[in-house]
């Protein structure tokens, strides 16, 4: 049994600004950037959030992130993979690629043309980096940038470093904050959060990081971190809802927030009230769950408060409609309970089903992007896109000529063969991602509980575990 102390607080983290800044209802939202975004745990979970914390101001948001890309990259396919989409806000995190990983190495270098390639792979990002903030806002496009996610050059991993590419992250990062001062614009700080837990969990264990085995891309643990700093830092609702029940009043007089008491009954051994919440928990699956020990998400993001006072002394039975939550004292209940970390109540199971369908449309999404990825990166040159068997062995001269000898052949091989199966179904693709957001917005509706207290004997002293 896990007994929650509420603290609803949540931090601001804008450049010259001192307003919350939160999607509304309509607003059409492209996240860019390169591998990370594209894989887009991070903005999954961002969504799930919206989803099941705004049922009813549906939000669109489009990943429009390229593995591999760098803000060149962007810049060149801004009007077919962003703009197309119509965004009012674009969300931007870059700077991985852009360092030149391969300028690095496990040992530090006094070599003059590798530090002068680095200086310059910096220099280019920053004019470019300005350049895409330029782009976006000419178009009223209101822009939030982030900084980038750390390079993790200190774990002992089975893949060699590359000593220096963090520090260069960091020069990208304090960029990002001097370019969000300079145009007044919302930041999101990634680096310092997951550089501060990795350096941190490496203090205990050498090989831990927060940071995937090859250094780059984020575990869903380090991807739920970094949806936890965006929302917080966009002063993002800490409360799914707050239902205060007071035993010895009428339905009139008790106190929901984000939620209604429809009605109270109550005899010596029972208590019955029905409430009707505007919001359902969000739900965790078992690989993010490091990542709840190690930033205060529950605590910040996910409370469901329920309070009962003036119960009489004793153990209590609480159940949601059917479902035995848990067994409670009235000293308990009357400090609260969290029922977000309660992953079998009715409410739970509902944003569990609310995520089951976002997975749906989140695999849609990744066969849309690894279209998007070969016809960016591999299909500019060719000359007849229209037709598959032309494009088929455009990409088979394209990978004997430039893959089929690389340690990666596999990866660019699996990507052509799967862009010929993706492509004819691109439309089908693209109609799912619709039907299946309007979808997950239908279910993440809430609907009335019916709760029951049943005070137990004194001799019962049962708990349940949730």
């Amino acid at each position: 049994m896990k007994i929650s102390i509420f603290c609803f607080c949540c931090f601001l983290h804008f450049v010259g600004l001192a307003q919350p800044l939160l999607f509304q209802k309509g607003d059409r939202v492209a996240f860019v950037g390169n591998s990370i975004t594209n894989n887009g745990e991070f903005h999954h979970n961002i969504f799930q959030y919206y989803v099941t914390r705004f049922p009813e101001k549906p939000v669109t948001f489009f990943n429009c992130g390229i593995s591999g890309d760098v803000t060149g990259g962007i810049l060149s396919r801004m009007d077919d993979d962003i703009l197309v989409h119509n965004p009012t806000h674009v969300v931007l995190m870059i700077g991985m690629n852009d360092v030149k990983r391969s300028l690095y190495g496990p040992k530090p270098t006094t070599d003059t043309d590798t530090l002068t390639q680095r200086r310059e792979a910096i220099r280019v990002y920053k004019a470019n980096l300005d350049s895409l903030v330029r782009v976006f806002s000419g178009r009223n496009i209101k822009v939030i940038l982030q900084k980038p996610t750390i390079y993790d050059q200190t774990a002992r991993l089975k893949t060699a470093t590359n000593l220096g590419v963090n520090d260069a992250l960091k020069q990208c990062a304090d960029y990002t904050e001097e370019l969000a001062r300079k145009y007044r614009l919302p930041i999101v700080d990634y680096w310092t959060i997951l550089n501060a837990i990795n350096t941190d969990l490496q203090k205990k264990d050498p090989t831990a990081t927060i940071i995937g085995p090859d250094r780059v891309h984020p575990a869903s643990a380090g991807h739920l971190i970094m949806a936890y700093q965006f929302l917080t830092s966009m002063q993002s609702p800490g409360y799914v809802s707050r239902i205060l029940i007071d035993r010895d009043r009428g339905e009139a007089r008790q106190t929901g927030q984000n939620g209604v008491v429809l009605s109270v009954k109550k005899d010596q051994k029972r208590l019955r009230f029905t409430v009707k919440e505007n919001a359902l928990p969000f739900a965790t699956v078992e690989n993010q769950k490091q990542a709840l020990a190690l930033v205060p998400f529950t605590r910040e993001l996910n409370q469901q408060e329920l309070a009962v006072t003036n119960l009489p002394a004793g153990a209590y039975q609480v159940l949601i409609d059917t479902t035995v939550v848990d067994t409670l004292t009235a000293e308990q209940l009357k400090k609260g309970i969290n029922l977000a970390e309660y992953s079998h109540s009715p409410q739970y199971k509902q944003a569990l089903a609310v995520r089951a369908i976002l997975a749906d449309l989140w695999r849609n999404e990744a066969n849309l992007r690894t279209i998007k990825w070969v016809e960016i990166g591999h299909l500019k040159e060719c000359k007849n896109r229209e037709d598959l068997q032309a494009v088929k062995a455009f990409l088979a001269a394209r990978y004997a000529q430039k893959y089929q000898t690389a340690s990666n052949s596999t990866y660019y091989q699996t990507q052509f063969d799967k862009y010929l199966l993706l492509k004819p179904l691109e439309e089908t693709y693209k109609k799912a991602l619709d039907e299946l957001r309007e979808k997950a917005y239908r279910a993440a509706v809430p609907v009335a509980h019916q709760y029951t207290l049943i005070k137990l004997p004194s001799t019962d002293k049962q708990h349940l575990t949730k």
